[in-house]
């Protein structure tokens, strides 16, 4: 497959009252000094806004269980960001399976997403990129193989699908197929899959960023399909015309992941 030239890119931001100011990088010291020993920042209040501008504490965020038009009409907003250590009872039944245990130090000192493959419009994207991108909130079950659940997972992100848009997906490709920091772990996904409405990239739980257990900086979150196909630690997404074998299927799990039919909650998914 022929390599796309990589490029860093302005992503560009709609007007809004007050001005909203689009940042574009973001100080390893200034986050590390966030992370502090809960390894989560505040996606809210006082720390986000002396970095990012106040109106991005502000800004009003897409629900998708009220539906698209909800906030623009007045409707719910979602649940605003506030700051938060990442402790809440939540974790109590959420555990930590992880192939390749990650550094948040080192993970900051050079961490990037780069979408490239069948696109025409590679990107490489700070987590402050991200951040500026419409978010979505949704609260949502997480399910893992192993039999247990987490139930409404509070979690903000980005809709797949934005990012893809913004990359220029070939009309040919049939798959995405997401790297993580390291390389020992893999995932894939059909296109379809990747953009049904709420497949997210999160970066935050509840209104703080993602616990280091957890993903952070940014995981992938299919709530219909089991844990395994919810990468953690991305730092890749590449756009592709054929599936590929993720870590767990290399062990036999099945490609399509699905949640079985009896633990899907109404709405919840």
């Amino acid at each position: 497959m022929n390599r796309w030239p990589r490029r860093r890119i302005q992503i560009p931001v709609k007007p809004r009252t007050p001005p909203f100011v689009s940042p574009t990088t973001i100080e390893r010291r200034t986050v590390l000094g966030w992370l502090g020993s809960s390894s989560v920042l505040a996606l809210g209040g006082t720390a986000l806004s002396a970095c990012f501008g106040e109106s991005l504490a502000h800004r009003r965020p897409r629900d998708a269980s009220a539906g698209d038009d909800a906030t623009e009409a007045g409707g719910a907003p979602g649940f605003a960001f506030q700051p938060g250590a990442g402790q809440g009872p939540i974790y109590g039944s959420w555990y930590e399976n992880t192939v390749d245990p990650q550094n948040p130090a080192d993970i900051l000192a050079s961490w990037t997403l780069t979408v490239d493959g069948m696109v025409g419009n590679p990107l490489v994207l700070s987590f402050a990129d991200i951040l500026v991108l419409d978010r979505q909130d949704q609260v949502t079950d997480f399910h893992c193989v192993e039999g247990w659940s987490v139930l409404d997972v509070p979690w903000n992100g980005v809709p797949l699908a934005h990012v893809l848009d913004l990359a220029g997906t070939d009309a040919a490709a049939t798959h995405v197929t997401f790297h993580c920091v390291g390389d020992a772990y893999g995932e894939s996904l059909p296109v379809s899959v990747a953009r049904e409405p709420r497949t997210l990239l999160g970066y935050g739980v509840d209104g703080s960023t993602l616990p280091l257990a957890h993903g952070f900086p940014l995981r992938l979150v299919v709530p219909r399909l089991l844990g395994y196909k919810n990468a953690k630690y991305l730092s890749r997404i590449e756009v592709t015309d054929q599936a590929v074998v993720g870590y767990w299927e290399s062990y036999g799990y099945s490609y399509d992941g699905e949640v079985p039919a009896e633990r899907l909650r109404p709405g919840k998914y």
